[in-house]
């Protein structure tokens, strides 16, 4: 009887490892679309990741490899006017859209928003700050919490600063 359940469980164990080696081999790759619709095939063992380009398979740059850090530039101003922002405040959240009309990328935002009194009297007025990266001719989202936002009469918003940086081809999405 003991050797039978040493036995069935013995052959039970070496199922449940052979189920667990296929399904990890069968799961092994994984097909991503990039932001500019390009398509890579990622190795989740070893974190190989090849660009594929119809019927080739190209392989990527080391991906652990350090990327340079690229400098931020404050938007012109006729870049700025080009930005459209819709927000509101609600329950302790500043939210909205960013609209970028420019034909440059966006990479943070800093808005300046005023928030008055039932009766018209000034509350505060603060500068946030919210960092997003939002390609030319598209919309980006943001929520940013805000204390001593409750029972609020009028709440008005602009754009202070915008900041920017350069294109590049060096990562996969083009940022």
């Amino acid at each position: 009887m003991q050797k039978t359940l040493i036995t069935a469980v013995s052959i039970m164990v070496a199922g449940m490892a052979l189920i667990f080696f296929v399904h990890s081999s069968n799961n092994r790759f994984s097909l991503l679309t990039a932001a500019d619709g390009q398509t890579y095939q990622v190795d989740k063992r070893s974190g190989r990741t090849w660009l594929i380009d119809g019927k080739n398979k190209i392989p990527v740059e080391d991906p652990d490899a350090p990327r340079p850090l690229l400098e931020e530039f404050e938007m012109a101003a006729k870049d700025l006017e080009k930005l459209s922002v819709e927000a509101r405040l609600s329950k302790g959240t500043f939210l909205g859209k960013v609209y970028n009309g420019s034909n440059i990328p966006l990479t943070r935002v800093v808005l300046r928003v005023t928030a008055k009194e039932p009766d018209g009297s000034l509350r505060w007025t603060r500068d946030f700050t919210e960092g997003m990266f939002v390609k030319p001719m598209t919309t980006g989202r943001f929520a940013m919490s805000v204390t001593d936002g409750d029972d609020l009469g009028e709440v008005t918003w602009t754009v202070a600063k915008a900041f920017t940086r350069p294109l590049t081809d060096k990562s996969l999405a083009r940022r």
